[in-house]
């Protein structure tokens, strides 16, 4: 019986931790989640219908502790608050929605630092701010981690296609320095 207990006991514990360090439940669920933010997440920028569906889509669908979610969720949703404020015409929500935009970011990218993911969200959030925010060190930094990532190649948590478009993203509206640009320049010109 007690052996029976421990093997139930690690199933539990090795469920949790897939289900909750960023990887896809056995069931898909988390999966099918996180294409559907993606995909949304594509418009929100430009909708704040859209940012709203994905900001009321992640805290129904995920539990009240922001802390048990897949860290690329919780991502997802600390730039969605920041959007809102993009979209608000009030400069004092502005402010307050990207100030609690980064307190979501806090500690996403510590825990999970080689997720392109993650730090691409933190980087374009942080690289949008104004000044003041005084974040440009903390964008600087990502995308220098940034360019060695995406220079490794590997398409296990986030696909070729979509990390190419993070790079276009980066040229087209982050105005990375001269020798990053050429960096990302090479690596799109190279084969898909």
């Amino acid at each position: 019986m007690r052996r029976i207990w421990i093997a139930w006991r690690g199933i539990f514990l090795l469920t949790l931790a897939w289900n909750w360090a960023g990887a896809e439940s056995p069931d898909g669920s988390s999966a099918e989640l996180l294409a559907e933010v993606r995909k949304g997440f594509e418009t929100a920028p430009d909708s704040l219908a859209e940012t709203r569906r994905l900001i009321q889509l992640l805290d129904g669908s995920l539990p009240a502790d922001v802390s048990e979610w897949p860290p690329a969720l919780a991502a997802f949703r600390a730039a969605l608050e920041g959007l809102v404020g993009k979209h608000s015409l009030r400069p004092w929500e502005k402010y307050h929605r990207a100030k609690a935009g980064l307190a979501r970011f806090e500690g996403l990218v510590e825990a999970q630092p080689d997720s392109i993911e993650i730090r691409m969200m933190r980087y374009s959030f942080c690289s949008q701010l104004p000044g003041f925010f005084e974040m440009q060190r903390q964008a600087e930094e990502d995308l220098a981690v940034l360019l060695d990532l995406f220079e490794k190649r590997t398409f296990a948590e986030v696909p070729e296609a979509k990390q190419r478009d993070m790079m276009r993203w980066i040229l087209r509206n982050a105005a990375p320095p001269p020798r990053a640009r050429a960096r990302f320049e090479a690596m799109l010109a190279g084969p898909e």
